[in-house]
Formats: structure tokens, sequence, C-alpha cells
């Protein structure tokens, strides 16, 4: 199986389009590596062969709810030609039967896939910062280090906005209206009332005291905002006369939603959120073995079946909370398992395709997208699957003992990103950093070249 370069996009596209049936399509999204559709019916055994069979297509599966064709790097460029050849905005398709599981994945993919490489870049010029200031403190007093420090942040303080375009295209409303009142959210006149809130006093809307709820950085109760924003703005549509809708209608959801999300839905979500996180933080501050043992091994599985998107707000939660995370130094070492096992591969194999495979999906494993390595070296030989797992598992239980963490955000956590880990305040982090990824990448090739590579059944 390769991971062929190509350059005909659009041919793949309605290859895609013709397979599955256009009419068969309810929406489609993409993220670092896969094609999400969602469909009325579940397409044959013999068409998810024949998709799986066409040039650049790594694996084709069925999770969350979507129909997920895994391309590598290419994803983008593929939706993008397939966007072009269907119009699902104005499409007025059934609404597909999902359970609740499947539907957050979905919406939690939809949302977040789209700017995830914003926040991983931004996450880098965080790193570049702190690395700059470690070696040189004198740096963060200049205009420089400000200017590129309010540009790394900036992405986080304004996420809720970013939602607002993703969800509203997920959950199919107006992105303009969305827009305005997630940006209604962040405006720092609410911030400066939440801070008085904070401080004691009681301010109300009408009758409602008002949570010190803030939603710069906030994950959930932007989500929420628009999910409930779909539901109102579909019976506005549905009641208003069609010459008065495109001013009425933004009117009464934004002086209706803004104030529900400070009262109700803001709160609420945000202690949801918080409540996932300290659920993990109990056992990541009382059992650290465990929580590094689970995280580095078994992270990837979760990758699988595409459901990995669930974790963003938890991770995101504690960063807005406690400036730090466990979580994503532990699934680090999950990722840079999944290259290493390909290295791995490339000197325990005889076979020059496989060699050449395993060190081009390993090379992208280093920047953290683990996909095209798990499909196309790692799960298909097997053995190399779980030779990562067990290297993760054992690199993330060696950071464990160093209490290491990460101080910036990663939106593709990998070896780019293990500087997050650097902290005045914390000098072991990074030190268990670097001694945890050694000895996962140690263990991991190790491991590979004992159990062997599990190609041998394989056809030249």
């Amino acid at each position: 199986m390769a991971t062929a370069k190509i350059r005909d996009y659009s041919k793949l596209a309605a290859d895609i389009c013709e397979a599955v049936g256009k009419d068969n399509i309810i929406s489609a999204a993409n993220c670092a590596t896969r094609l999400r559709l969602v469909l009325k019916e579940t397409p044959s055994e013999e068409v998810t062969k024949r998709i799986s069979e066409m040039p650049a297509v790594i694996q084709v599966m069925e999770n969350g709810g979507q129909y997920q064709i895994v391309i590598g790097t290419h994803a983008k460029d593929v939706y993008e030609a397939l966007a072009q050849l269907l119009d699902l905005t104005e499409t007025e398709a059934a609404p597909v039967k999902q359970n609740l599981f499947n539907r957050i994945i979905a919406a939690m993919s939809a949302v977040f896939a789209p700017f995830i490489y914003i926040l991983a870049a931004a996450g880098l010029v965080q790193g570049m910062l702190i690395i700059i200031t470690h070696f040189a403190p004198a740096f963060a007093d200049t205009g420089t280090y400000a200017v590129l420090s309010f540009i790394s942040w900036t992405p986080f303080t304004f996420m809720p906005i970013m939602i607002a375009v993703t969800a509203s295209k997920h959950f199919k409303c107006n992105t303009f209206i969305a827009m305005w009142c997630c940006m209604a959210l962040t405006n720092p006149d609410w911030a400066a009332i939440a801070s008085r809130i904070a401080s004691g006093e009681t301010i109300k809307f009408l009758a409602f005291p008002m949570a010190q709820t803030t939603y710069t950085s906030s994950v959930l109760p932007p989500l929420f905002l628009v999910l409930v924003l779909s539901y109102l703005e579909r019976f506005l549509n549905k009641h208003i006369p069609e010459i008065m809708q495109a001013l009425v209608v933004p009117f009464i959801s934004a002086v209706i939603m803004v104030p529900l999300t400070i009262l109700v839905i803001g709160p609420v979500s945000d202690a949801f959120a918080m409540g996932i996180a300290n659920c993990y933080n109990f056992l990541a501050n009382n059992v650290p073995a465990l929580a590094a043992l689970l995280v580095g091994g078994i992270w990837q599985v979760f990758v699988i079946f595409g459901v990995h998107w669930g974790v963003t707000p938890m991770n995101v939660a504690n960063f807005a909370k406690y400036g730090c995370d466990s979580f994503q130094a532990f699934q680090t070492c999950a990722v840079i398992a999944q290259a290493a096992a390909c290295f791995g591969v490339m000197l325990k194999s005889k076979k020059k395709e496989t060699k050449n495979v395993a060190l081009s999906v390993g090379l992208t494993g280093i920047f953290g997208i683990t996909e095209p390595a798990i499909y196309g070296v790692t799960l298909r030989f097997k053995k190399p699957f779980v030779a990562g797992c067990i290297g993760g598992a054992i690199g993330a239980l060696i950071i464990s003992f160093f209490n290491t963490k990460y101080y910036v955000y990663a939106g593709l956590p990998g070896l780019l990103t293990t500087v997050n880990s650097i902290s005045d305040q914390n000098p072991s982090s990074f030190t268990g950093m670097m001694i945890g990824v050694a000895a996962t990448i140690i263990v991991t090739i190790i491991l590979v070249q004992v159990i062997g590579v599990g190609d041998e059944t394989e056809k030249k």
C-alpha cells in the first residue's frame, strides 16, 4: 500500500463521488489526513474496496457516524475538489440517523479539524519564544518578543470566533450571526463585567444575576451557542416573513443567544468541560503512572477510530485554568512511538517498497500526523503498531516520574512540540520529556527489530 503522490485531485474526488453516489452525500469535511463524509446509506463492501484501491487512498472506514477516507496530507486538496462537485449548503437532505456518541464525534471533527494547523503553528511560535527566552531572558523585555507573543496567542484568545465559523457550517446556520454572537463573548467589555462579578459585585441581565465565566480561549460555550442558534434560526426563518428575515433574524438571534449563553449555556458547558478535565487531572495527580500508561499506550487506538478530537475541550480547559496539561505530554510519546515504529520497519524490512513507504510516513509522524504511519505501515503490518503502543507507554511512564507537562498548547503534539514542556518553574519537565522521548524511540525501534515487521506474507 503506497502513499503515492497525486496531482489530479479532481479525478480522485469525482471517482469517490461517483462510487458513493452524489445524492447519497449529506455533508463533507476534511481533517489533516481524512476526507470525512456523512452519507444517507453506507456503501457496499464492493464500493468500499473499490475506493480503497484508488490512487493515494490509504484506508477506508466508517467511524463516528462518518465514512472516512484516509488520504494523507492531500486530504485538503481532494476535499476542495469534491466541494466544487457538490452544493451541500443548499441540499435539503434527510438527516442521517446517528447515535449521540457518533454525533458528538462528528461535530468535534468538523469543528476543530479545519483550524488545527493554525493552533499548531501558533504553538510553534510560542515554543520558539520559550527556547529563545530560556537562553536569553532579556529578550522577553523587547518589542519583538511582545509582537511575536501576541501573534502566537491570538488564535487561542479568539478561538470562539473560529469555532463560530466551522460550527455554523456543520450545524448549517448563518456564519455571520454565529460570528457576531461569539465576538460579543470575547468583547473586552464582557471580560471587564465578568471581572467585577468575580470580585463580588452582583450584576444582572434583566432580573437574572450573571456568572463570572469568560469566553476567550473557550471551546464548549461557543460550540453549544452555535448548536442552539441553528435551531433558533430555523424557527425564526420558518415564522418570520421572508421580506423581513435579513434584518429581523440576526437581531433576534443576537439579543437572545448572547444573554442566554452568558446566563445558562456558558456556565453549564464550561463546568462540563472542567468536570471532564478534573476527572483526568484527578487520575494524573494521584496515579500519574497509570494515566501515563493509558495515554501513551492506547492514544493511537483513538486516532484509528477518528475520535481523538473529543479530548480537545479538556486540553483547552486545562491550559485556560492551570496554564499546563500533562495529557499532551503523554500524548507526544504515543505520537513519536508510531513514527519510531516506521523507522524501525525501515531498518528491519528487506523490501524496498516497504522501506520507502516507512521512511516517508515516519517523517510525517515527526510533525504530529500519524494517520499515514498507522494505515500505511504500523497497523497494516500489526506488529509495528503494537511495538509503538508499548514504546509510547514506556516513554510516557518515564516522563510521569519527572512531573512533565506541556505549558503551551500543541495543536499537533510531536517531536517539534517537545519544547512546549520547558518551564523555569518546573526545571525537570523538559529533562523528563527528552528522556521519555529518547526511551520511546529506542524501545520502539528495538521491539520492531525483535518481533519483526510482519510484511513477509505480502507480495513483493
